[in-house]
Order: structure tokens, then C-alpha cells, then sequence
């Protein structure tokens, strides 16, 4: 009889975490042809599909511990844009870039995690001359690097606008949704903004040398597997 893996209670996280843990489960019963179950979490509303699965007492049950980055690299044949279809959609015209910014709790979690300036600004010179606008997404508008980006793209007359969860913060699906239509994303470490790159459209990621030299140093898992090609569903194509 085949067996039924499930998430017993979703952690308290946010909405990046949940979507990484989640998606962990689905690889999880893929690879092992196994059924799968996971309670009404906040965020699964705003997918199409079965997102909690079915849960048959009858079938041996096996608990997935929490787990976020370390398994995302599973070779599990099920791919995050086949798990993850967004209900919401956003029309966008042209070529776009989503800009990622975090502060909050990431001083708390890890300083070097609030990237610095120079790192959204060289990207940004990077790719202005292959996109028709930046979309910035932030939830801290007091950041050095949002400020100085902003100033930028003012002075270069480069259009961009600023997404609604900046100001808003329970309108993160729309930020999310919008990031997962742009065709490049400026990223942060932030699992937000890497759940939008592997959601919705196929794009070019961009993340910091900085921060990743420093991770895989520290031998973090994630960060080593995407150094070393990632994947199809999340893959660098640059590294600023």
C-alpha cells in the first residue's frame, strides 16, 4: 500500500517559507509516488488546484519535518510552475524588471542579508539598456539601497514605479504576482522574492556575488546548489 506524506501544521512564516516548505512536500510525494496532504495554510488561496491534497487514514502516514532551501534542489520530476499557478493575473506589456528589496527582520536574522546599494545600482546598469521599466518592491522604504535607487533611475529618467505592498503590506500577492510575470528580477535573498522567480514566467534572476560567496562558504545548501547551475525552475543568470 502506498503511503500518504504530509505537513502536520504549517509553520508560522511568511509567505516565502510556506511556498518552499510546500513545495518540498509536493518533490517529497513525487519522487517516492506517494499521496500527499497539508492543512489550509495562508497563502494556498491564492493558487489554482488541489493545494491540500487528500488525507487517507488508511495509508501509512509519514510527517515532513520543516524544511525551506535545503531540499529545493531535489532532482523530484515535478516542476514549481506545474505546482504553483497563480488565481491572480497581471498583463504586462513589454520587457520589465522587478527590483527586490528587503530590511525588517532580516537585520535581526542577518545583517548581511540587507544587500547594499552598490549591488541593486551595478545591476540595475546592467540590464536598463534590455528593459523597458523597473518595478521596485520593498518592504522598508527607509533602506539606503531603495533611496538610492530611486534617486537613479529619477536622474537617469528611467521609468519605474513602486509596487503596492511597499505601502500596503497586506497586498503582498500583488507585488508577488507582479514579480512572477517580469521577465528579469533583481533578487534579494529574500524566499518571497525567490518563490516569485520560480513562479510564472521563466526569467532572468540576478543575485549578489557578495552574498553568495559568503553562503557557500558557509556551506548553506541552497546557495551552494544554485552556485553550482540550480535548476530549470531556478537557475542564476548573473551574479552583480
Amino acid at each position: 500500500m502506498e503511503a500518504i506524506v504530509i505537513i502536520t501544521e504549517m509553520p508560522n512564516w511568511g509567505f516565502g517559507n510556506r511556498v518552499l516548505y510546500y513545495y518540498n512536500l509536493r518533490q517529497y510525494a513525487q519522487v517516492n509516488n506517494y499521496d500527499f496532504f497539508c492543512p489550509p495554510w495562508d497563502g494556498y488561496q491564492h493558487f489554482l488546484g488541489n493545494m491540500v491534497g487528500n488525507l487517507d487514514i488508511r495509508k501509512p502516514v509519514e510527517h515532513l519535518p520543516p524544511c525551506l532551501g535545503e531540499k529545493f534542489f531535489w532532482d523530484s520530476g515535478i516542476s514549481t510552475r506545474e505546482v504553483f499557478k497563480l488565481k491572480q493575473e497581471r498583463h504586462m506589456t513589454g520587457n520589465n524588471c522587478a527590483v527586490h528589496f528587503r530590511g525588517t527582520d532580516f537585520f535581526k536574522w542577518n545583517a548581511r542579508a540587507v544587500l547594499n546599494k552598490e549591488y541593486y545600482l551595478n545591476a540595475i546598469d546592467e540590464v536598463k539598456g534590455d528593459t523597458d521599466g523597473f518595478i521596485l518592491c520593498c518592504d522598508d522604504t527607509n533602506l539606503e539601497s531603495f533611496k538610492a535607487v530611486c534617486k537613479h533611475l529619477e536622474q537617469e529618467n528611467i521609468f519605474y514605479y513602486v509596487g503596492e505592498n511597499t505601502h500596503d503590506r497586506t497586498k503582498y500577492i500583488e507585488d508577488f504576482t507582479t514579480m512572477s510575470q517580469c521577465d528579469i528580477i533583481i533578487s534579494s535573498p529574500s524566499t518571497y522574492c525567490i518563490s516569485a522567480g520560480f513562479i510564472g514566467k521563466e526569467k532572468k534572476i540576478i543575485h549578489s556575488k557578495e552574498w553568495l560567496d559568503y553562503r557557500v562558504e558557509e556551506d548553506d545548501k541552497f546557495w551552494v546548489d544554485l552556485y553550482n547551475g540550480g535548476n530549470e525552475d531556478y537557475k542564476l543568470w548573473k551574479m552583480v
